[in-house]
């Protein structure tokens, strides 16, 4: 037995005493690296960085432990069916591949990512207004989701952890996509990505490098104060065509480096060759107001995704291809034996040497029907004794039983068995439907680890994607939102609608499939049975969309369908009064009122009643405070404008009708002085009106007295009526019950 198989045995899998074996060390120094830092030359920047990351590659390509570099190209080769070396073959063999492993990895694939992970955003404070903000904001990510198409980039990170022992979804803001730029997640090569070699699954990286493709011309737009000097590193004087779609491989390092007191701090550094194009502070994070980001600390813009990992690196350490690697070889070779053995099923031809057919002339022998064969007979020889068939091998049983236990250990394997991948071995034609799905469950349960991982990534990815919010929409935002049940919802988004306190989570098992049509089919039954199942619980295992709002909603049209119509009316115009006091308070001027409601005047006033308004706290200015009062004017104004106008043309129709004649209209009056009658009439005291009304006016009778017209509106104008539907708006500023400028 040799030294080196005893080492293979003895030693741990991950054997660097710098990196994974501390136990039994004496304290101390044990390993010396580079310092991180932009606050130095850019020369020593490069080589540090450079120092780093190849000492990180070194450790995770090594032979002795991760072997990343080998084990993603084989899982590769694996996935893609390129799993044999044709050179072993003999000419006359045929290459035979039965790739189990890429049909139980696509099983997996369609099972974990059926559906699009939902968020589940919990309010702030316990009011309507946070409440219906918490949803909005729900609907916001799951639009923006649908918007940057999640689900795929979800496929492709459940691909790379598979294959590649991570997956990773990498963040970033592009101003020039739409029309105040946009958030733009992406799903990285993780081959393309080197991870600082000391991190911890669930720890900050010293570093991430990812690499970046792009050509001089698009280098130069990014970075167009340093043009001269990537012209120079280029070797670049004219700058012909052909020279400016040079393509660069620039490195991107996200790096956490310490300042002199200690304090980390995080930063992000663009360079190729000896040029430094960039170097500057992670720009994911609000440095002037800290206490307005949604996590607690800044962060690389990295997502990983891990399937098989113990906590000691962001790498897994194997993966279930790589597990099922070796059997699908000895399938392949099984399969190839098989088909060896059925390509003699017809036997061997044997000719005689006495037959007369030279070895030339058997080569034309194909085997057709109708060919003839003429051969010279030979005295007391029987022909059948020059030319016969051997008879074809028999295929052995234990041949086809072995490959039937190689797919079946493969699957077992990866958690994909037959009824899992929808395929059928036809070894058990009697298994009843019970039993298939039993073994389905069965089978799903085993993904149940999968699914997991998948919620754990995903609940990072929503919380960095509102952080994200929360730094780049400092302007609106706008998204529609399609929930599955036919209505679509227009949301608007800022970092000023996204209230300091929430939290984010992901709904557990969102991106699992689930048979709908069994389901509803159970609830629909219960219920047409009257069995014990409350509507509430009916819409939430039908998987409706917001079932207690639903469930709200039946109630009140048993109580009073008014009260519905009414409250939807209020929530959204207390919404719209929100966004515009949200944004007068950031410092913003929002469009002029629309149309403005009652409700949404009142929901106006009912900001202007809290402490931040009437003692002008911060963040509220006196520009903007009065900016406020005259937008909440504006929409008095235009209120009471379209009321005046809505009942003049009702008046008028019912003037108009034809069991009623026309009245000519008076004579313009007089003004009135206070206390003074009608010419020809006592005088009144002021505020009364004569027993008989106004001379040339249809008398009222026993109607209410009617107010006096609009100030502004022209004389003659038919009296208001109080309506009683519609109760009295506040008055303008300054005249009673909404608070002046302080």
């Amino acid at each position: 037995m040799s030294n080196n198989w005893d080492y293979e045995q003895s030693a741990p899998p991950l054997n660097d005493t710098k990196v994974d074996q501390l136990a039994g060390l004496s304290p101390g120094p044990i390993d010396e690296l580079p310092t991180l830092a932009i606050d130095i030359p850019d020369y020593q920047i490069i080589k540090n960085l450079e120092s780093r990351i190849q000492d990180s590659v070194g450790y995770w390509d090594s032979p002795d432990g991760y072997n990343l570099r080998q084990a993603r190209g084989d899982n590769m080769r694996l996935y893609l069916g390129k799993q044999l070396d044709v050179r072993s073959l003999y000419r006359f063999q045929i290459p035979y591949i039965e790739n189990q492993i890429y049909i139980a990895e696509q099983a997996i694939l369609s099972y974990v990512t059926a559906q699009s992970p939902q968020p589940e955003v919990s309010p702030a404070q316990d009011n309507p207004r946070s409440k219906i903000f918490a949803i909005d904001l729900e609907k916001v990510c799951m639009a923006h989701s649908q918007k940057v198409q999640l689900q795929q980039l979800l496929e492709n990170a459940v691909r790379n952890a598979l294959n590649k022992r991570i997956g990773i979804i990498y963040f970033e803001f592009v101003p020039d996509h739409g029309e105040n730029g946009e958030i733009i997640p992406k799903a990285l090569n993780p081959e393309e990505v080197i991870i600082d070699k000391n991190a911890r699954q669930g720890e900050n990286p010293a570093f991430i490098s990812r690499q970046l493709k792009m050509s001089v011309n698009e280098a130069c737009n990014r970075w167009p104060g340093k043009k001269e000097e990537i012209y120079k590193e280029c070797g670049i004087i004219r700058g012909t065509y052909k020279q400016l779609e040079e393509i660069l491989n620039i490195r991107e390092v996200w790096v956490t480096y310490y300042d002199k007191s200690y304090e980390p701090k995080e930063a992000c550094v663009y360079y190729f060759g000896n040029i430094v194009l960039e170097k500057d502070k992670n720009p994911h994070w609000l440095y002037a107001t800290k206490n307005k980001n949604f996590l607690d600390m800044p962060r690389k813009p990295f997502i990983p995704l891990n399937f098989d990992n113990d906590g000691q690196h962001w790498v897994d350490e194997t993966s279930a291809v790589e597990q099922a690697g070796n059997i699908q070889n000895i399938l392949n070779k099984r399969g190839r034996q098989l088909m060896e053995v059925a390509d003699k099923a017809n036997g061997t031809l044997v000719i005689d040497t006495r037959s007369g057919i030279s070895k030339s002339d058997s080569q034309d022998l194909t085997g057709d029907p109708n060919q003839h064969i003429v051969i010279a007979g030979l005295p007391g020889v029987n022909s059948q004794d020059l030319i016969f068939r051997l008879d074809p091998p028999e295929i052995p049983d234990f041949l086809m039983q072995d490959k039937i236990d190689q797919r079946t250990t493969i699957h077992a394997i990866m958690g994909t068995p037959s009824e899992f991948t929808g395929s059928n071995d036809g070894d058990d034609d009697s298994e009843t439907l019970g039993q298939s799905i039993m073994k389905k469950d069965q089978a799903s349960g085993r993904q149940d680890l999968y699914v997991r991982a998948i919620d754990r990534f995903m609940n990072q990815y929503f919380n960095f994607l509102i952080q994200m919010m929360v730094v780049w929409y400092n302007e609106k935002h706008f998204f529609v939102y399609n929930g599955g049940d036919g209505e679509f919802d227009y949301l608007t988004i800022s970092r000023d609608l996204i209230e300091d306190g929430i939290a984010v989570n992901v709904k557990s098992g969102t991106s699992l499939p689930f048979d709908k049509q069994r389901q509803e089919a159970i609830v629909l039954q219960l219920l047409k049975m009257d069995a014990s199942i409350s509507l509430l619980d009916a819409y939430k295992l039908l998987h409706m969309q917001n079932p207690q709002q639903l469930y709200d909603n039946w109630a009140k049209q048993k109580t009073d369908p008014m009260a519905l119509a009414r409250d939807a009316l209020d929530e959204m115009d207390e919404a719209k009064a929100f966004i515009a006091y949200a944004e007068f308070r950031g410092g913003k001027t929002p469009k002029d009122p629309e149309d403005p409601s009652k409700e949404f005047v009142l929901s106006l006033r009912k900001q202007m009643l809290s402490d931040e308004f009437l003692n002008i706290k911060k963040p509220w200015t006196r520009a903007n405070h009065a900016a406020f009062i005259k937008y909440v004017d504006k929409a008095i104004t235009s209120l009471e404008l379209r009321t005046s106008l809505d009942l003049m043309s009702k008046e008028g129709i019912q003037m108009l009708e034809p069991d009623q004649p026309i009245q000519p209209l008076p004579p313009p009056m007089p003004p009135m002085q206070p206390g003074m009658g009608m010419p020809g009439q006592p005088m009144q005291p002021p505020g009364m009106m004569p027993p008989g009304g106004i001379p040339g006016q249809p008398t009222v009778g026993a109607l209410p007295q009617a107010a006096p017209p609009p100030m502004g509106a022209p004389m003659g104008m038919p009296p208001q009526l109080p309506n009683p539907q519609q109760p009295a708006m506040p008055p303008p500023p300054g005249v009673g019950g909404i608070p002046p400028v302080l």
